[in-house]
């Protein structure tokens, strides 16, 4: 992993950790629709035959789910797009979607951790590849229906391409 991406990575622990801890006047009960944005990093690499091939660059996501209420504890679905810029070598990343599930811990009455799984698919230079999608994130409230998000997913797709992406998103709920 570049120095780059460790420090973004260790940026996004940070935000994350001050998310949990803030207590807010607004509460996210994860309960109903939402949409997002945000901005995200994404550090693409090789493994197997692809062993030392590696290129980050930043990129976009849009979102759009639905979360339910367990107690304490919330579930929910969610399907993304997203626009990746990694390219090297004349070698064009381009963009991807997919859908998953998410479950999480409400820590407090605005801010819940949760962990994601899903199927994903991106294209990179006209060509289409299948993944898994897995992660972890921390989603706060700052008013009545707008949440900040912080997440950090890895995408293994096949013939051995991984993608390692943070993002920092805005999320607003229905």
């Amino acid at each position: 992993m570049g120095k780059l991406m460790k420090k973004i990575m260790l940026s996004g622990a940070a935000i994350a950790a001050a998310m949990a801890v803030a207590t807010s006047a607004h509460a996210n009960d994860f309960d109903g629709a939402y949409i997002g944005a945000g901005v995200t990093l994404d550090n693409v690499q090789g493994s197997g035959d692809f062993e030392g091939f590696g290129v980050s660059g930043p990129g976009a996501t849009i979102f759009a789910g639905f979360d339910m209420p367990l107690g304490g504890a919330f579930i929910g679905v969610e399907a993304n797009a997203d626009v990746y810029t990694a390219d090297v070598a004349g070698i064009d990343a381009q963009w991807g979607w997919g859908v998953g599930a998410r479950l999480g811990t409400k820590l407090n009455d605005s801010t819940g951790l949760y962990a994601r799984g899903g199927y994903a698919r991106g294209k990179v230079e006209g060509f289409w590849g299948d993944g898994l999608r897995y992660g972890v994130g921390v989603e706060t409230g700052v008013s009545d229906s707008l949440s900040l998000r912080a997440e950090f997913s890895q995408f293994n797709y096949e013939d051995d391409i991984i993608n390692n992406q943070g993002s920092l998103g805005l999320v607003l709920g229905f």
